[in-house]
């Protein structure tokens, strides 16, 4: 297995774990805040705002620049 593949099951897992965190939340069974609560409380300061400009950035470099 190269580093590559250990690279993209890492991020399958972690995507795997979001999913998984959604579909907790959007239940209703435990405390666990949609991914829609989240963004909209991180975008309430500009620091919170920066940061997730930063996120987009960096997600266009790794994924979508070749």
């Amino acid at each position: 297995m190269s580093s590559h593949d250990v690279t993209v099951l890492g991020f399958a897992i972690i995507l795997a774990g979001l999913i998984g965190a959604e579909v907790t939340a959007r239940t209703g069974r435990a405390g666990v805040p949609t991914f829609a609560q989240v963004i909209t409380r991180v975008m309430r300061t500009r620091t919170g705002r920066v940061g997730v400009l930063v996120g987009w950035a960096w997600l266009g470099l790794h994924f979508f620049a070749r």
